[in-house]
């Protein structure tokens, strides 16, 4: 039986593609500012946030805003799972709850890792396609095409005015992308974005997708390896 941690790492892994490795937590690559995505037991919804000190072996301290409902279910002790990336690495481990606070600012501290499981996504390959999407932001719903996918992530495609508010995303901004898979159904999903590039009208944005199911995680693998086959 997966921990729920493999779990969490296996979903950003591909079929066949990325290598799940799990080592001692003192590999664990810490750095101040790091996105992270913090998972509780018995919650579907991950909650995001960011490393805002450490003490290596000790603790790590991360800036994260909770609803009252989870708060309240919060012990010391308790389980969680963390997540974040470094460097291309996406780094999971199981922790333990060692306290929080709210004033003068929204913080979770939790234990050091003993063991982490690691997945390099440079390992996982990109296939090229052309997938019609929405992108959904806070200001505006927009057209656009997928152009390359894998199973943690994709490339998108879209045409803009010199006004639109998309014009001015920046990296780590959080989206939600679209997907029409043909006859797999259509998937929503939640994204980050890693990079951006313009040109002549179009934005083309480098997206991870973030706390993606396993079902999610199969529909895409399902249809990457049916493009994959009829590009041969």
């Amino acid at each position: 039986m997966q921990t729920q941690v493999e779990t969490s790492v296996a979903e950003e892994a591909s079929s066949g593609n990325g290598q799940i490795t799990k080592m001692p937590g003192v590999n664990l690559e810490v750095a101040l500012g790091a996105d992270i995505v913090v998972k509780f037991p018995g919650v579907p919804q991950g909650y995001r946030g960011r490393i805002v000190g450490f003490d290596p072996y000790e603790y790590i301290a991360s800036n994260v805003r909770l609803p009252s409902s989870v708060r309240q279910s919060l012990s010391y002790k308790g389980s969680v799972v963390i997540k974040y990336v470094h460097e291309g690495t996406v780094y999971g481990f199981e922790s333990v709850v060692l306290n929080h606070i709210t004033r003068p600012a929204p913080l979770l501290f939790f234990d050091y890792p003993d063991t982490i499981e690691k997945l390099d996504l440079r390992k996982s390959s990109r296939t090229n396609c052309n997938i019609d999407g929405t992108l959904h932001t806070s200001e505006a719903d927009y057209d656009c095409l997928v152009v390359n996918a894998s199973e943690t992530g994709c490339r998108l495609s879209v045409a803009v005015k010199s006004r639109d508010a998309l014009t001015r995303a920046q990296v780590d901004d959080d989206m939600v992308v679209s997907l029409a898979l043909g006859n797999l159904g259509n998937l929503k999903l939640p994204i980050v974005i890693r990079n951006i590039e313009t040109s002549h009208g179009v934005i083309l944005l480098g997206c991870m997708f973030t706390d993606i199911n396993e079902e999610e995680q199969q529909l895409i693998t399902a249809y990457v390896e049916r493009i994959a086959k009829l590009a041969r």
